[in-house]
């Protein structure tokens, strides 16, 4: 009796390590834009958030990132030998336009682009990221809208638009530099997609648009 006890008791802490891991590689630290909660206020929605990311985590798409709010991802920069530094990179998205008025900015960017597909729309997501920590300081992170996709409600990945996009998000960053810039493609009208970075950490990061 004593010998199947001890070994329950051995089960059970592997079981708790093992949620343990998968815990912290589902951690991203995650910054709010919203403010003015009173303290009570504070600590009745972290208890609440702490319950709700245990059960999905914050950023995948089941969960995504609420929009304006900013999350840390891990990357890894690749030196020209192809050895690996980790790195961390905030992002937010800061604005979206779409319909007409995404149309007008594009039209004007270049006159060749082709208005959207019967039934779709252009959209246009402003993205800031920020290489806020890395292992090295002589190699860079290529932070880019190709890094991107367009995700639908029903779960499609859309096709990338062959358009020249104003601004669009473009830059090479050592550690502590800075990017803004757009992503653009087309989405079915009125659809409540969302927008997905791929990260080397591995598991895509969702944000909501609006």
């Amino acid at each position: 009796m004593k010998k199947l006890m001890m070994l329950c008791s051995v089960l059970v802490v592997i079981i708790l390590a093992a949620c343990g891991d998968i815990d912290e590689k589902n951690t991203r630290e995650v910054k709010s834009s919203a403010d003015g909660a009173t303290e009570a206020q504070e600590a009745t929605e972290t208890v609440k958030e702490e319950v709700e990311e245990k059960e999905k985590p914050l950023g995948t798409r089941s969960n995504p990132l609420p929009f304006g709010d900013t999350i840390t991802v891990k990357e890894n920069i690749y030196d020209d030998s192809f050895n690996s530094y980790e790195s961390l990179v905030e992002i937010t998205l800061l604005e979206t336009i779409r319909g007409e008025e995404a149309w007008k900015m594009i039209q004007e960017e270049n006159m060749f682009n082709e208005p959207a597909a019967e039934g779709f729309e252009y959209v246009m997501v402003k993205v800031k990221g920020f290489l806020k920590e890395s292992e090295t300081e002589d190699d860079s992170l290529y932070f880019t809208s190709g890094n991107f996709n367009f995700v639908s409600n029903e779960g499609e990945v859309y096709d990338r638009a062959m358009v020249v996009a104003p601004n669009e998000l473009s830059k090479e960053l050592y550690n502590g530099g800075t990017a803004e810039g757009y992503i653009v493609n087309q989405v079915k009208v009125g659809d409540d997609f969302k927008v997905s970075y791929d990260s080397s950490e591995g598991s895509p990061v969702f944000f909501f648009v609006q």
